[in-house]
């Protein structure tokens, strides 16, 4: 799903205006990225928890040319699933 469906779903399931969706979904997306890039952990319940995690500096290969390359350190971000989520996606069912 991208963000324009993800936009669209929400307009129709919750009956929003479009342009409304469109700002509703904007503002939590910039206050995710703001929130993680002081570092802070994000949980959102029955959903999951996104944390900003430090990897090191590390050797790799090159794809394509098989050369060897330094990967530089750099922040990404974990996500670790909820149990509600993870049963949902096994059992197929949404509450």
């Amino acid at each position: 799903m991208t963000k324009n469906e993800l936009v669209k779903e929400l307009a129709v399931s919750e009956k929003l205006h479009l342009s409304t969706a469109v700002k509703a979904v904007d503002g939590v997306i910039r206050v995710m990225k703001e929130a993680l890039a002081r570092g802070e952990e994000i949980t959102l319940r029955g959903f999951g928890t996104l944390s900003p995690v430090q990897r090191e500096e590390r050797n790799a290969v090159h794809f394509k040319t098989k050369e060897p390359i330094v990967v530089p350190a750099h922040t990404s971000v974990k996500f670790k699933i909820s149990k509600e989520l993870k049963a949902t996606l096994n059992n197929g069912t949404v509450d």
